[in-house]
């Protein structure tokens, strides 16, 4: 970690898909994305739950079944970034989503 912030518009899906694993391990939740290596065997509902959606964007079945708070209380850590192009992120290219 650490680096010097900057530019830079997230992390894309495509670099997100090669963390697919229990060794290394990220998942994307509502446009955050996760490196849950370290919290998988503390995860309540099993490492396989998360282990699923390896590499993946989970934010469908996650919201299912967690409250929102629950990464922020439980695995503040395991943020590491926002999902994007991976390109800098231009000014004048922000359409309302």
């Amino acid at each position: 970690g650490g680096g010097s912030g900057g530019g830079g518009g997230g992390i894309t899906l495509a670099e997100v898909a090669k963390h697919n694993t229990k060794a290394d391990c990220w998942v994307v939740v509502n446009g955050e994305v996760l490196d849950v290596t370290k919290f998988l065997s503390e995860h309540p509902g099993g490492e396989l739950a998360i282990i699923t959606f390896a590499g993946k964007d989970a934010s469908e079945e996650f919201n299912m079944i967690h409250p929102p708070d629950v990464i922020p209380k439980y695995a503040p850590d395991a943020i590491i970034g926002k999902v994007g192009t991976g390109a800098p992120v231009a000014s004048a290219a922000a359409p309302a989503a």
